[in-house]
This record gives C-alpha cells, sequence and structure tokens, in this order.
C-alpha cells in the first residue's frame, strides 16, 4: 500500500558522496547548455524550433508539446535538490537505481542538442537512440531497485525520469522521421516511415501497461500526450506538409494520432487500471489464463471485516477440492495398476 509519508533509514550514511554531486553537475550543465544552445542561440545556430519548422514532418507535434520540456527540468530540478537531503541522499533508488545514470543522459542530451543544431542529422539521432536506451537503463534499474513505497519517493526521485523516459520515446520516433526528411526522400517512404513510428509508440504504451507487474502509466500518458498535439499540429499543417502530402494522407493521420492519443491509450490505461482493481478486491482470477491469478496476494486491511476472510475460505476451499480431485485420479490409476498385473499373472 503507498503512503503518504517518507519513510527513513536509521543505518545509511548520511555524508554526501561523489553521485550525489554529479547528480547536481549534470543537471546544472545539461539545463544551462541545453537552454543556451537550443534555444537562446549562444552559438549562433538556429534555434531548436526553427529547425523543428525546416526538418517538418507529418508526425512533428505542435510546438505547444514541448512545453512538456519545463515540467521535466522543474521536476529533475526537484530531483537535484531532493537527493542531497540526508533522507535520501544514501539511499537506494538514489545510489543503486540512479546511480551514474543520470549523469550519461546529461551527456548525450547535450550531445544532441549541439549536433542538432549543426543540423548533423545523423549524429542527432544516434544521441537521441543513445540518450532513450540510457534512460531505460535508468528506469529499468530504478525498477528493480527496493523501494520504500511511498508517494514522496515517486515524485522525487522516480517520475523526474519516468517523465523524460516517456517525452524522449516520442522524441526518438520524431527524429527518425526528421533523418528521413533531411535525406529528401520521396513522400511514400516518409509516409511508411510515418506510419510505423507511430505503430511502434502505440506498441511501447501497451508494453509498458500490461507486460510489466508494475505499470509505468508516466510513460503512456506522456505518449497519450505526444499524439494529441500531432493532431493539434495537422489541423493546420505547414506548408512543407501541405506541398509533400496529398489532404486525404494529412487527414488519415491526423485522425489516427486523435484515436490513439485520444480513445485508445486512455481506454488501455483505464483497462489496466480495472484489472489491478478486480485482482486486488476480488482476488478471483477468471479465466484461467489471467496472469495474475497464480501469483495474486490476500491482502487484508483491518476494516474489512470478514469480507477478506470469505474470499480465504473459498480460495481454500477450491484448493482443497483440487487435491481431492487429484487424490481421486490417483486411486482409480492406482486400482487400474493392480487389475492390470492380476490379468497378467493370470495368464
Amino acid at each position: 500500500m503507498v503512503t503518504c509519508c517518507p519513510s527513513t533509514n536509521e543505518t545509511a550514511p548520511k555524508r554526501l558522496n561523489l553521485k550525489n554531486i554529479l547528480n547536481v553537475l549534470a543537471y546544472g550543465a545539461n539545463i544551462a547548455l541545453t537552454y543556451g544552445v537550443g534555444t537562446a542561440g549562444w552559438l549562433d545556430t538556429p534555434s531548436n524550433g526553427d529547425l523543428s519548422d525546416k526538418y517538418q514532418t507529418i508526425v512533428t507535434p505542435d510546438s505547444k508539446a514541448f512545453s512538456i520540456w519545463a515540467v521535466i527540468f522543474v521536476f529533475q530540478a526537484i530531483f537535484a535538490v531532493a537527493q542531497l537531503l540526508p533522507r535520501y541522499r544514501s539511499s537506494d533508488m538514489v545510489q543503486k537505481g540512479v546511480g551514474l545514470w543520470y549523469c550519461v543522459v546529461c551527456a548525450l542530451q547535450i550531445g544532441w542538442t549541439f549536433t542538432f543544431a549543426y543540423e548533423i542529422i545523423p549524429a542527432s539521432l544516434a544521441c537521441m537512440l543513445l540518450l532513450w536506451l540510457s534512460l531505460m537503463g535508468l528506469l529499468y534499474s530504478q525498477y528493480y531497485t527496493e523501494s520504500d513505497t511511498t508517494l514522496w519517493e515517486f515524485w522525487l526521485l522516480r517520475f523526474p525520469f519516468a517523465i523524460h523516459g516517456g517525452w524522449i520515446t516520442a522524441a526518438s520516433a520524431l527524429n527518425v522521421n526528421v533523418q528521413v526528411v533531411s535525406m529528401e526522400e520521396e513522400a511514400y517512404v516518409q509516409l511508411a516511415v510515418a506510419i510505423v513510428s507511430l505503430a511502434v509508440l502505440h506498441a511501447i504504451s501497451v508494453w509498458v501497461l500490461f507486460n510489466i507487474p508494475r505499470p509505468n502509466w508516466t510513460i503512456a500518458g506522456v505518449l497519450s500526450w505526444a499524439f494529441g498535439w500531432i493532431y493539434v499540429e495537422l489541423q493546420d499543417p505547414n506548408e512543407l506538409i501541405v506541398t509533400t502530402f496529398d489532404p486525404d494522407i494529412i487527414n488519415g493521420v491526423k485522425y489516427a494520432a486523435f484515436a490513439v492519443g485520444a480513445v485508445i491509450i486512455p481506454a488501455q490505461i483505464l483497462l489496466r487500471l480495472t484489472l489491478l482493481t478486480r485482482v486486488r478486491l476480488t482476488l478471483v482470477a477468471r479465466p484461467k489464463w489471467n496472469p495474475y491469478k497464480r501469483n495474486a496476494v490476500v491482502v487484508v486491511d483491518e476494516d474489512e471485516g470478514e469480507g477478506g476472510s470469505n474470499v480465504e475460505e473459498e480460495e481454500s476451499e477450491e484448493e482443497e477440492e483440487e487435491e481431492e480431485e487429484e487424490n481421486r485420479f490417483d486411486e482409480k490409476t492406482d486400482e487400474s495398476d493392480e487389475e492390470v498385473s492380476k490379468v497378467g499373472e493370470t495368464a
């Protein structure tokens, strides 16, 4: 059960270590150079917005979608401060879960900023894909690190990387399409890559919701956000898209993005929540292929009264019936063996 109060570890050392310091330095370098080079034009290079217009793809979201970077950087600033506090500086979620992954993430983010600013598109794509792999590595590491299951830990130490990972997942698909546009490929090639990209993003949303015991709601939500802003952008596409694609194709991609972002992914989230709630409250897994059946854990709160015990009794009765059926089968098998042996002796 998730609680709202942070737990403490009395035996953990409270001194700052190298990882704590590196996390702060990495964050500072990342936000300074990402903003300075990508937005403020410190190197007299085009801004990210200008380059996005230049290499516009049919799956480029509306510019408002990129406001999610403000959320990402604010929460990572909170993380950078929180992991310095005595309560968290030596916690497993920081030392083992984050480890040095965040430093790698920031280095690759800076690398992408420079390569994209100088329009070295293949190199920027390589940095983006490596950035995505690093974020997935960080999230994987945190997933298998012992957690105190508090909301404090989630919002301070895990959410900043989940939302970053979700957006970089969408950005990686976009960067693949940018590479195709930069190569001045024909419209049908751009369309094919765009369709595959959207399909992969939807597949990832299914994966993070249904394939892991603890779903990553954040990544699924961010992908829904990206699909929604693709729909918004295609309502009034820029000149490059209009001259490259037929109106029917633009409308097809537009409404497909709307369907996935506003209907399908939210429905998947609701379905996953329903499955988890059903397992927790009823603990009756039907049909037999339900993956929660075997690993269901009976959790009875004090205020649940007799309801929880009734469920336990029903499950124990089912187990006893199954054992009785197995015993009866074994007895019949033994009797058949005895009859066969008697016939053999008589012969």
